[in-house]
């Protein structure tokens, strides 16, 4: 990587935005810290198609076109009412959705925080100067290794652009996510020094198996992982990946898990559910979903918790930690699979972020 590579500080600009931003988060997180029924983040699909076909994926498909721009701003809406914090724009791949620059701003102009999550292929100064006049507060972009495998083809090489676009005109904060395990733990390391030359947050998830139970590293994934860890700060520290340090050393980790009420999913066909890993928990339309689903799920203990490499779940739990969890042993459904046109060519690994 040359000089040219790395935009190593960030514009006064920017910092002082990034900075205002924070500031007024951490009010609004301190505000849902003693309110148990608020979402801190929740997870929109804005459309199931992707442009990509990655091996461990069970994300997305190649045929389904974008909900319609009406129906997720009524969707944007509801989320209002419930008052979550945070709201991310999801796919499939999001940027495949003509109205996603003004999904964003729909967010932003609800009083929510606006977040985005892409592989970044389709990236370009336009889409990236909209989503800076759109408010947009943090953008999630996955890389996990140098050059495209059989698995992941989100890598360094054809996103090494990508990643110079953004160091240069994005004033939002860029997170890279890295799946460990997806292909070499070497290149993993790569992309991880790569990202942080940058100036972005890096964080690391783990794969699992398809039944939802955690892939188990090999050494080698355990070394990198550490030297990932030495680099420095990669993350703040109320988003750190500590968690995944304990599952490596422990296998399980003990926890309690606020899905479905600190955070969920919404799926492109408006459901609920606790995650990406438990489509179909608990399954219920958004429009109807109330501060009473909110406080069951918020009480009841997931029998998934023990193994769970979900960062998002981990996160914005993390405030409520201290409460008790008293509710009945929530029934989840099935992990969900890899989409079944394609497991002939796909491993039974999966990614959780």
């Amino acid at each position: 990587m040359t000089e040219q590579d790395v935009t190593s500080l960030e514009p006064p600009r920017l910092r002082r935005r990034l900075r205002l931003d924070d500031v007024a988060i951490a009010a609004r997180l301190a505000r849902a810290a003693v309110d148990r029924d608020r979402p801190i983040v929740t997870h929109l699909v804005v459309t199931r198609r992707c442009n990509l076909s990655c091996g461990y994926c069970f994300e997305y498909d190649k045929v389904s076109k974008p909900v319609a721009r009406e129906v997720l701003e009524e969707r944007i809406d509801h989320l209002a009412r419930l008052r979550s914090v945070f709201v991310t724009l999801t796919g499939g791949e999001s940027l495949l959705h003509p109205g996603i620059v003004e999904l964003v701003r729909y967010v932003r102009t609800k009083g929510m925080v606006p977040l985005l999550n892409t592989n970044g292929y389709l990236l370009t100064r336009k889409i990236v100067e909209g989503l800076n006049a759109a408010g947009l507060y943090g953008l999630q972009l996955s890389i996990d290794n140098a050059v495209p495998n059989a698995v992941s083809k989100k890598s360094l090489k054809p996103l090494m652009p990508k990643l110079r676009l953004l160091a240069r005109h994005a004033r939002f904060r860029v997170r890279i996510n890295t799946v460990l395990g997806s292909g070499s733990p070497d290149e993993a390391l790569e992309v991880a020094r790569v990202c942080t030359g940058f100036g972005f947050e890096t964080n690391c998830s783990l794969v699992r198996e398809a039944s939802g139970a955690l892939a188990t590293p090999d050494a080698r994934t355990r070394e990198v992982y550490q030297q990932i860890r030495a680099l420095g700060r990669r993350l703040p520290t109320y988003l750190d990946d500590d968690y995944t340090q304990t599952l490596l050393d422990q296998g399980t980790i003990e926890w309690k898990c606020r899905a479905g009420a600190r955070t969920f999913m919404v799926c492109e066909d408006g459901l609920v559910h606790l995650c990406q890993p438990r489509m179909g928990s608990p399954g219920t339309p958004l429009l109807a979903y109330t501060v009473d689903d909110i406080r069951r799920a918020f009480d009841a203990k997931k029998p998934c918790a023990a193994t769970c490499p979900i960062a998002f779940a981990h996160h914005a739990s993390r405030l409520d930690g201290w409460r008790p969890q008293r509710g009945e042993l929530v029934a989840t459904a099935p992990a969900a699979q890899a989409p079944v046109a394609a497991t002939a060519r796909r491993s039974a690994l999966l990614v959780v972020r």
